[in-house]
C-alpha cells in the first residue's frame, strides 16, 4: 500500500522540519512556509493530509481553505494556530477542518492527531513501515530515479549501513552490494554516484534540507556516496528507534 501524501504549511521552520523528519517514510512529505506556496502545492502535489498554520503569510489559512474548496481540493486538514475565536471556530466547521490544535504544538501529539485523521482516509495509516519500505520512500522523496541501477544499489547500501554504521564504504559495503546484486564493485560505486548526481541536479531543496545542510552560499553541496548513504542510514536508524520506543 502506497504511503499517503502530507503537506506541512507552517512558517515556523523548526516545527515544520521536526514534524517532517518524524513522519518522513510513513508519508510522502512536502512543506512550505506561506499560503501562496501552499495553494500551489495543493494543486500540484495533491496531499491527502494538510497540516495548516492559520496565520500563514501571503495567504492566511482560512482564505487558503476557501480557495481550495472552490477548486474542489479537499484534503483532510489539521489546523494549528496561536489564536482562536468564535469566527475561527465557525470557519473551521464550515470548511470541514478535521481537527484544531493550539500552538505551540507538541510533536508527538501532532503525530497522533495526524494518525487519527489519516485513519478516516485509509485504515490503518500511521503504522511504521518496514525498513526496506522506509528507505524506498526516502529515496523517492529525494528524487532518486528508480530506473537507474544506482537506485537499487543505494537501497541495499543504506539498509546495510544502518545495520553496521562503522563499516568501510569501499572495503566492505561496495563488495557486499556487488555480491548481493551480482555485479562488479566498481560498477556499484559508479552507479550510486550517478544516481545521487541525477537526484541532486533536480532536487527539491526543501526536502533535501531535511537531510543535508546548505553551504555558506545557501546551496546544498552534492553529497559524496559515503555522506549520502551514511546520512540516510542515520535517518533510517532514528526512525526505527522511534518506532521501537512508541511500541514500548
Amino acid at each position: 500500500m502506497d504511503a499517503l501524501k502530507l503537506l506541512i504549511a507552517d512558517a515556523n521552520e523548526e516545527f515544520a522540519q521536526a514534524l517532517a523528519e518524524r513522519l518522513q517514510g510513513a508519508y510522502y512529505v512536502r512543506r512550505c512556509q506561506d499560503g501562496k506556496q501552499a495553494l500551489a502545492l495543493l494543486r500540484s502535489f495533491a496531499p491527502d493530509v494538510l497540516v495548516l498554520d492559520l496565520m500563514l503569510p501571503e495567504l492566511d489559512g482560512i482564505s487558503l481553505l476557501q480557495a481550495a474548496a472552490g477548486e474542489g481540493l479537499c484534503p483532510m486538514v489539521l489546523a494549528v494556530s496561536r489564536f482562536f475565536n468564535d469566527y475561527v471556530h465557525e470557519a473551521m466547521e464550515a470548511l470541514n477542518v478535521g481537527y484544531l490544535m493550539r500552538k505551540p504544538c507538541d510533536i508527538g501529539a501532532t503525530v497522533d492527531r495526524i494518525a487519527d485523521l489519516s485513519r478516516h482516509l485509509r485504515p490503518p495509516i500511521l503504522t511504521q513501515p518496514d525498513p526496506r519500505t522506509h528507505v524506498t520512500n526516502l529515496l523517492l522523496s529525494l528524487g532518486v530515479a528508480t530506473k537507474l541501477r544506482g537506485y537499487s544499489y543505494l537501497r541495499e547500501a543504506i539498509l546495510l549501513m544502518a545495520k553496521k554504521p562503522d563499516q568501510s564504504i569501499t572495503k566492505e559495503l561496495y563488495p557486499a552490494i556487488a555480491a548481493l546484486c551480482g555485479c562488479q564493485r566498481a560498477n556499484v560505486e559508479r552507479s550510486i554516484r550517478s544516481a545521487i548526481e541525477n537526484a541532486w541536479l533536480r532536487r527539491d531543496d526543501q526536502l533535501w534540507q531535511l537531510y543535508f545542510r546548505p553551504g555558506p552560499d545557501g546551496v546544498i553541496p552534492r553529497p559524496s556516496n559515503a555522506a549520502f548513504i551514511s546520512r540516510l542510514a542515520d535517518a533510517l536508524k532514528l526512525n526505527q528507534d522511534w518506532a521501537s520506543s512508541d511500541q514500548e
